[in-house]
């Protein structure tokens, strides 16, 4: 086990605290957000562009990953108040200790969701620039299963696509 596992399993310890202390409300909220603004902004980022280039008269070679980043943002957050207004309804059932526990769970499941896609960006991006060795994560355990989770339970949203159109901002900066 290398720094690089270690650091991963630091993260996930951390989430499953962070989630034992909030809650299984909370966590699938997140995870919600988390899921349907990845979505979201796949499907409806071309629409955010139109917004920013109209309203706001932006034109950047950055234009499609601020629409997916404000897009996706707007999901997570619509989706994260929705969720505390339930959250706030359930607190009279007294759920407990079962909350927590599920709660810590879900967290973990959502933490290895995002670093899956944060590994897939990495990797993406440090294929265009070379910021890191091109070993990096061949030795560690838990790198290459969790950079492939997320286009294994997600096919359809098409990551492949979202790697390259980020690839090509990177290669096209000034």
């Amino acid at each position: 086990m290398g720094i690089i596992d270690l650091v991963i399993l630091a993260i996930l310890v951390f989430a499953g605290f962070g989630g034992l202390r909030k809650g299984l409300i909370r966590q699938v909220a997140a995870l919600a957000g988390l899921l349907f603004g990845i979505w979201g902004a796949i499907h409806f980022s071309e629409f955010t562009a139109n917004f920013l280039t109209q309203k706001f008269a932006l034109t950047t070679q950055y234009l499609s990953l601020i629409a997916f980043a404000v897009t996706f943002l707007v999901i997570l957050v619509g989706i994260h108040f929705l969720g505390t207004l339930v959250e706030g309804v359930f607190k009279m059932a007294a759920l407990g200790f079962v909350n927590k526990i599920l709660g810590a769970f879900v967290s973990i499941i959502k933490t290895v969701l995002i670093l899956s896609i944060i590994f897939l960006l990495i990797g993406k991006i440090n294929h265009s620039l070379r910021i890191l060795p091109d070993d990096f994560g061949e030795k560690s355990l838990l790198y290459k299963p969790i950079e492939k989770l997320a286009p294994r339970l997600f096919p359809y949203l098409h990551f492949d696509e979202i790697k390259d159109s980020i690839g090509k901002a990177v290669k096209s900066e000034p």
